[in-house]
């Protein structure tokens, strides 16, 4: 191939890059302004929500604190039961308007209407024939417009010479459950502060919210922003006031003309894939020549056997070219296999066959592969070292992946200096996630024992002082041969699953086991007492609970052996819990909840010891809860049979009761109130009421008769009870009762 050639390819399919590339940007761009669409309907759909949300909330509210205006305030009870004369109950009404506009920052203006006298107080305040808001209230008077409702967008202005605002209104009756009314409260919102509601929940510049009355009338909006309905991306129509918010991309931002773009990207796309192929179809025909001289120059080279020449017709090139190509790509396949089978992999899994057992080993076998791996034992016995490093959750929480290979190196490196320094030799290798194994061989002059006490010590002293983690060693050995060293991998490595009562961050003795090794308690038996006082919820679960733990520790039992006991724990304490009413469930629901999430994450035996701690107590508190709920609804279910048997009598009250039960009156009223859902005096009298409703109707017995039968020893005092309850005079009842 000469220069003329190579200039000749590249001119002929530069151009054709350039198209590929040209699609490439093209698509991407498209696809990229199709995601950006639907993130951006996604996004508004959600905007819109928010904002109808917040706008509803605030409008809820508001509407909830003139409702209980209207149901319980003392001030418009006495501005609409009086006239103008009354001017401090005018002074109050206006205080209580003022509080609104205080706690409420939305409202734009309020005012009362008394109809007795035609009186308008508040923002505007006037006669109603004066009232520049009359033709907007008339309609509610009239009661042709239902109250209790948001109004539309109008224009308010209280005073002739005051610029008016854009509002929505909210009238309510007074008093509320009557449809003769004495007045109504009427309360204006102003939409630019509801909008100021709203606006910190997005960038107007960027995105525009349009709200819509029911009608399809404009409430609020962003001014210009929005040009066309094809800017609205999502809408929310509000459950409460029925309006409608539409969000989109505000007029003029990039957002908008990319996606203003989108069809037309889609057809640059197509067009240039149809030239592309145009120019590729013409290219083709111009450079086919050249492909017999590449087949020549292939058969000519070395690149590939004579006998894969498979007597493939000379016209097909392309197929001969293929085989070659083939044959190169299946040979450069094999030499990347071979050069992913690295030294440092066969060496670690070799080094897990040796210490695991997974497969027979020979002695002259083992003593090939130390030779192979370039290890150099230091003497004819090793000790097993295994490492852990301590909560290892933290560990990895805490640094990223390449931080904990980079550690983790750090500590094997530690671990083969250290043993260095001590004339060992070492092979150590990670094994799991967290724990290290190493054979680390001993010189033959050495003290075996004492120097594998000596190294595993100052490898802990070392992660301790200079790294942020610590680490649990085990060591077992001295070994001979290859099953030794595998037996003593296996004590070694059991030796960490005591590292929960042992300690951590420290070397763990295989001695200190045998001495706890012969040591018995009745575990099952202490774990059923600390269940059944759980259950109690009496305090008393403290002593076996700590009585469990300590021997856990004396016994020194290794992880598994300590979560079987809090498996049973749970397994027991869920059989008593099942057994007991569904409000104590609903507390084993969460305290086993808790429970399991503990038992999955801890690390020594005393933090499960505080996590249980805390747990139980927890429980035991909920528990002391419902025992003293219980007693409560009991005695107020006797004091409340007491009072249906005893009405009648005149001397029954908190104070009588509180003799009869030995309960302050104070707690009596409280708990009655709680349980009952109304005050004792309430309930006394509607008893009483009842009682001589049907006296009235079944006898002809005196008013003062049926006065004393039902507990009041003065016929004013019972006449008066009744007007109240029942709305009109005993008398009265007897006979509209008799006429029906």
């Amino acid at each position: 191939m000469n220069s003329s050639w190579f200039r000749k390819l590249l001119l002929s399919y530069l151009p054709v890059f350039v198209v590929v590339v040209t699609i490439l940007f093209v698509v991407f761009f498209q696809s990229l302004s199709e995601q950006n669409r639907k993130q951006a309907v996604k996004a508004n759909e959600f905007l819109a929500e928010q904002a109808i949300r917040i706008t509803d909330n605030s409008l809820k509210a508001l509407d909830y604190q003139i409702l209980r205006a209207t149901l319980s305030s003392s001030e418009l009870k006495r501005f609409f039961g009086t006239n103008s004369n009354d001017v401090y109950g005018s002074i109050q009404a206006n205080k209580l308007m003022d509080d609104w506009k205080l706690n409420y920052a939305i409202i734009d203006s309020a005012y009362l209407i008394r109809l007795k006298d035609q009186f308008i107080l508040g923002d505007g305040s006037a006669q109603q024939s004066k009232f520049l808001d009359q033709s907007f209230i008339q309609p509610y008077i009239e009661q042709r417009v239902p109250l209790g409702e948001w109004s539309g967008k109008r224009s308010f202005k209280p005073y002739t010479t005051s610029v008016p605002s854009d509002v929505i209104t909210y009238v309510q009756g007074y008093p509320q459950f009557s449809t003769v009314k004495q007045g109504f409260v009427v309360v204006n919102v102003s939409l630019a502060k509801l909008k100021q509601t709203i606006a910190p929940m997005y960038n107007p510049n960027v995105t525009f919210v349009q709200f819509n009355d029911s009608q399809g009338g404009i409430l609020m909006n962003d001014g210009d922003k929005l040009l066309n309905k094809r800017g609205i991306l999502g809408n929310y129509v509000s459950t409460y006031t029925g309006w409608k918010a539409e969000s989109g991309l505000a007029s003029g931002t990039l957002s908008e003309i990319a996606l203003d773009f989108y069809s037309a990207w889609v057809i640059i796309a197509f067009a240039v894939v149809l030239l592309g192929v145009i120019w590729v179809v013409h290219i083709t025909r111009r450079n086919y020549k050249p492909v017999s001289q590449l087949v020549s120059l292939i058969r000519t080279s070395a690149l590939i056997k004579p006998d894969t020449d498979m007597g493939l017709p000379s016209s097909n090139e392309f197929g001969f070219i293929q085989g070659a190509l083939e044959q190169l790509m299946e040979e450069t396949t094999k030499t990347r296999q071979k050069n992913k089978e690295t030294i440092i992999l066969q060496k670690k899994h070799r080094f897990q066959e040796v210490v695991e057992g997974a497969v027979p080993i020979r002695e002259t076998e083992w003593q090939t592969d130390l030779l192979a791996f370039h290890i150099q034992p230091a003497g004819t016995l090793a000790f097993m070292l295994e490492l852990e490093i301590d909560r290892y959750a933290q560990f990895i929480k805490r640094y990223q992946h390449q931080d904990q290979s980079m550690l983790k190196f750090v500590v094997s490196s530690v671990t083969q200096e250290i043993a260095t320094m001590s004339g060992a030799s070492v092979w150590a290798e990670w094994i799991a996630d967290r724990r290290m194994s190493a054979i680390v061989w001993v010189p033959d002059d050495s003290e075996g024992a004492a120097l594998s006490v000596l190294i595993g010590e100052q490898i802990v002293e070392w992660v301790r002082g200079n790294l942020s983690f610590s680490v649990t060693i085990g060591v077992h050995g001295m070994a001979c041969n290859l099953e030794e060293i595998r037996r003593s991998h296996e004590i070694a490595r059991d030796l960490l699953h005591y590292k929960a009562v042992l300690g951590m961050g420290r070397l763990l003795d295989a001695a200190e086991l045998e001495r706890a090794k012969f040591r018995s308690h009745d575990f099952f038996g202490t774990i059923q007492a600390l269940a059944q006082a759980i259950r109690l919820a009496e305090g008393g679960w403290r002593k076996p609970m700590d009585e469990l733990f300590s021997q856990m520790t004396d016994a020194v039992s290794s992880r598994k052996e300590i979560e079987s006991f809090m498996q049973f724990l749970h397994q027991q304490l869920k059989r008593m819990f099942m057994e007991l009413p569904k409000d104590y469930r609903n507390v084993w629901k969460d305290t086993s909840t808790e429970l399991l999430e503990l038992l999955a994450d801890w690390e020594t035996l005393d933090e499960l010891k505080q996590g249980c701690t805390l747990i139980f107590e927890a429980a035991a508190a909920k528990l002391t809860v419902l025992k003293d709920s219980q007693r409560t609804r009991a005695v107020i279910g006797d004091i409340r049979s007491y009072i249906e048997d005893n009405y009648p009598n005149p001397e029954l009250s908190l104070d009588h009761l509180s003799d009869k039960f030995a309960i302050s009156a104070k707690n009596i009223s409280k708990l009655f109130k709680e349980e009952s859902g109304c005050n004792f005096v309430d309930f006394l009298i509607g008893l009483r009421m009842d009682k001589a409703k049907l006296l009235l109707l079944s006898t002809d017995q005196s008013l003062q008769e049926i006065s004393g039968e039902v507990g009041y020893f003065n016929y004013n005092s019972f006449n008066r009870a009744f007007k109240n309850v029942a709305g009109m005079s005993p008398s009265d009842y007897r006979k509209q009762q008799a006429v029906r």
